[in-house]
């Protein structure tokens, strides 16, 4: 005997049962989402601000030739993203406020 057949007789009497879903309001996530996006975004604007002054560092190794153009780039796209995100942030928090009025 393999081992399928092995663990098909061993779970032969087993039934699975799916139940469906219980639906809960949204009050309670809706609150832990806006508490994550304020951390989240907090989180994020430190980020940005830490990864501007690497940024400018950056730029100053890059003029010095001690940096290649494509380190550069990486933080530029870094800074990029993280705008992004900030952004993303806030349309997701005034969709939920418009949707609330």
């Amino acid at each position: 005997m393999d081992n399928v057949d092995k663990f098909l007789n061993l779970f032969s009497e087993f039934e699975l049962v799916v139940e469906p879903r219980r639906r809960t309001t949204d009050v309670k996530p809706t609150r832990i989402t806006e508490i994550t996006s304020n951390k989240t975004k907090t989180d994020l604007k430190k980020a940005l601000k830490r990864l501007t002054r690497e940024y400018k560092q950056a730029q100053k190794s890059f003029k010095a030739n001690k940096i290649s153009k494509q380190e550069l780039f990486d933080f530029e796209w870094r800074l990029f993203e993280i705008q992004e995100e900030i952004r993303k942030i806030e349309e997701d928090r005034n969709d939920r406020f418009e949707k609330d009025q």
